[in-house]
């Protein structure tokens, strides 16, 4: 038997013990990774653009703006800079708080239904306001079927009208996600979405739309922040040219988008 210092090296238990140690902690790292990667890839899908909830169909008052010649594709980045700084934030505000509230030991989907409310008021828009809720309905039967969680369930089961930021925040907050970077996912998802539309109303190729949504994520994750450090009720949001756009798009002689 070898004797180094005070350590007596006999049958090699001790250094098996310590390997094994090692082998157990390095397997538990590895399995959170993988819980973490998962949930990302999860947050990802939810957050494509192409999912099956109709964002396809509108164009939020877009279709208006581009009809009666306010925009061009040349203004295009900073309309959408300025969509982001305020709708976006405010929305992200909504989504950041129905996050939070979701994690929460004891959800109040009382709450939660009520902020869906205030942020349905806040839409000026009729046509707006309606394509948000049926996003919304869509958005949480398609999470509550994909991932099975009870909350997802009681709250399509209690809601009426549920706007789609509201109902974004809580998937990620019952899927265990923080709430800024599931407004931040939130914001990619709906800035994703209008330049989709966007190029089906204006010259826009793809490289183009790709160099804007490239060139505007720092402005989502500015919304972002601001939406999650933000109380949703104190969140100003003013865009009454957009308002107005949108409440006209009925009147079109052809429209390509419900709203």
């Amino acid at each position: 038997m070898a004797t180094c210092g005070r350590l007596k090296i006999g049958n090699g238990s001790f250094l098996r013990t310590q390997v094994g140690r090692f082998d157990n902690r390095r397997q538990v790292a590895y399995n959170i990774f993988l819980e973490a990667l998962t949930l990302q890839l999860r947050l990802q899908q939810f957050a494509d653009s192409a999912l099956p909830i109709g964002g396809a169909a509108h164009s939020f008052g877009i279709e208006s703006l581009v009809d009666a010649g306010l925009l061009d594709l040349n203004g295009l980045e900073c309309f959408l800079a300025g969509y982001i700084e305020e709708t976006g934030a405010l929305e992200a505000a909504y989504c950041s708080a129905s996050c939070e509230l979701a994690g929460a030991g004891e959800p109040d989907l009382g709450k939660w239904l009520g902020w869906n409310t205030e942020l349905a008021a806040r839409k000026l828009a009729r046509e707006s306001r309606d394509a948000s809720a049926a996003m919304g309905r869509r958005f949480l039967e398609l999470a509550a079927r994909a991932s099975n969680i009870d909350l997802l369930w009681l709250a399509q089961e209690r809601a009426g009208e549920i706007q789609l930021a509201t109902a974004f925040g809580l998937v990620a907050g019952a899927m265990g996600l923080q709430s800024g970077p599931a407004a931040a996912a939130f914001l990619q998802q709906s800035l994703a979405t209008l330049v989709s539309c966007c190029q089906r109303l204006l010259p826009l190729g793809q490289t183009r739309a790709h160099e804007i949504l490239w060139n505007l994520k720092p402005a989502i994750v500015e919304a972002a922040s601001r939406g999650a450090r933000t109380p949703p009720a104190f969140m100003p949001c003013f865009t009454p040219l957009l308002d107005v756009a949108s409440a006209r798009h009925p009147a079109l002689h052809t429209r390509l988008f419900i709203s």
